[in-house]
């Protein structure tokens, strides 16, 4: 009897947790929004978590579930959370575009003291502290600025062509060498980034061990600990501050700290400007200082790892999207030959009527280059799916869509990935057709199903820089190099599913054919 009574009362327990977990799960049912049913604790995330697909595909199976065709949104659970995942165009074009200052924050974000340069970033801030930064960085990428960064892009595609030329061969008959392609294009945009910004020579091609190129390799590799930790920064960023989670680790923190600080002390105590983004932060403190001089207490705050943090968001963004978008353009163009000749043609005949020189306007003058990075970046857009949180205090009406009313605070996830590769929008999605974003192909898209660098206010502000630097970079690989696959390329792109990012797994493996243009 004594030995009864405290099983009875654990069962008791045992049936209140449950009903009570029952309750919680049946948010959606309650309010008559359809719904993906949740399994308890973890919601719906059982598909990523489990690691059997990336998180792209994870999205893509929620958003092609038969309980969500032909909704215009479906709830979910992200954990214990309530949330919502958009399928309609319309719907998205309100949430991220017309009303947009309802839903101007992300949902996803990092510890704030813990982790100050992944948290205080413009990509993680929320308003108004957003808005002020990315008023304040938008003058670094206006078409000016991007014509005097043009001669030190250009200066590293050099060293990249150079440091191709110098591979040894493989095979002297075939005239080829075989490399990882991501590896190589992270190691071109390491060096532009750090010049372009910083002011700094990296030098990885000769050092592609070096500092720069160590820590921010470190900043994207997934383990499984930082695999969690990222899916904690999305799914569940109340968690972050509590379990110790860095977007940016430790080490890459200390290093990235001290040497932009340096060089702003440098810069400062020298007086030399470069029109970087080194000297854009000089202006943003200065302007702080005067104002607290002045007693201007409404005048936003930049100083401190505020001011590191936007560098170092441009450093690793900028690296990674770009050198990715490179890679994967280099692996279709592989398993596509006659979109690379004539792709080749046209670099061809614009160096022949630029004198064999690569200039910015040549550059432009790509049109085939750029519907092929269009084409790419819909395959494999950098992040898989973009968020947002509700910020209305009564919360927001979503008639006609239906009459549930989206909560403060409630997370909102729009699966770009899945977008692209809706076939009701971009027939024959897994081909790889540059001719969909052709001027007169690029009209009859469905507005608000493509969103590689976002939509909205909150889209990338660095959009045509990293144009630039793709384009640019590829120019150089292709001058004098024909790009096949080897026996190491995959058959078919298998996504990485640790990288809450899209990457490759195992990597990008590609022949490199020494075949110059001529020019």
């Amino acid at each position: 009897m004594l030995l009864g009574m405290p099983l009875l009362l654990c069962l008791v327990l045992l049936l209140a947790v449950y009903w009570l977990l029952r309750e919680h799960y049946a948010f959606w049912r309650r309010r008559g929004v359809p719904e993906l049913r949740p399994s308890m604790l973890i919601g719906n995330l059982a598909g990523m978590l489990s690691l059997r697909s990336s998180p792209a595909d994870f999205l893509c199976q929620l958003y092609n579930h038969p309980d969500a065709q032909d909704k215009p949104f479906v709830g979910i659970h992200v954990f214990h959370k309530p949330a919502m995942l958009l399928r309609d165009p319309e719907l998205i074009k309100r949430i991220m575009i017309k009303d947009f200052p309802k839903f101007s924050n992300r949902y996803s974000n990092s510890d704030y003291k813990g982790d100050p340069l992944g948290s205080q970033n413009l990509f993680f801030l929320k308003n108004p502290a957003w808005k002020e930064v990315r008023l304040k960085l938008s003058p670094f990428f206006t078409s000016n600025r991007l014509k005097k960064m043009f001669p030190l892009i250009d200066e590293v595609g050099c060293n990249l062509d150079a440091f191709l030329r110098q591979q040894p061969l493989h095979n002297e008959r075939m005239r080829c060498f075989d490399l990882e392609a991501k590896e190589l294009c992270a190691l071109f945009t390491t060096d532009v980034i750090a010049t372009v910004a910083y002011g700094i020579q990296a030098n990885s091609f000769t050092h592609p061990n070096s500092e720069f190129r160590r820590h921010g390799r470190a900043v994207f590799e997934f383990s499984l600990m930082r695999a969690a930790g990222f899916t904690l920064v999305f799914f569940m960023p109340q968690l972050a501050p509590h379990l110790g989670f860095k977007v940016v680790p430790a080490e890459p923190t200390k290093f990235l700290r001290n040497t932009i600080n340096y060089v702003m002390a440098e810069r400062e105590r020298t007086n030399q400007t470069r029109n970087d983004l080194i000297d854009l932060l000089i202006d943003f403190k200065r302007s702080t200082l005067k104002a607290k001089a002045d007693g201007n207490s409404d005048q936003f705050v930049f100083e401190g790892d505020l001011l590191v943090a936007q560098a170092v968001i441009f450093f690793t963004a900028g690296f990674e999207s770009s050198s990715s978008a490179m890679a994967f353009a280099l692996f279709e163009l592989a398993r596509n030959p006659e979109v690379q000749q004539r792709l080749r043609q046209e670099i061809k005949d614009a160096l022949i009527a630029s004198g064999g020189k690569v200039t910015q306007q040549l550059i432009e003058s790509l049109e085939y280059m750029h519907m092929i990075l269009q084409e790419v970046l819909r395959m494999y857009p950098p992040l898989p799916f973009l968020d947002r949180e509700c910020t209305l205090e009564n919360g927001y009406p979503l008639t006609p869509f239906h009459k549930f009313n989206v909560p403060k605070g409630m997370p909102i996830y729009i699966p770009a990935y899945a977008l692209h590769m809706d076939p009701q929008y971009f027939p024959q999605p897994r081909q790889f057709q540059p001719e969909r974003f052709s001027p007169n192909n690029r009209k009859l898209l469905t507005p608000y199903t493509y969103m590689p660098f976002g939509l909205g206010p909150h889209g990338c502000i660095g959009e045509r820089y990293s144009f630039l630097q793709a384009k640019v970079g590829l120019v150089y690989v292709l001058r004098n190099h024909l790009v096949t696959t080897s026996e190491r390329t995959q058959r078919r792109m298998k996504l990485e599913p640790k990288a809450i990012i899209l990457q490759a797994k195992g990597g990008i493996h590609l022949r490199l054919v020494r075949d110059p243009l001529g020019v």
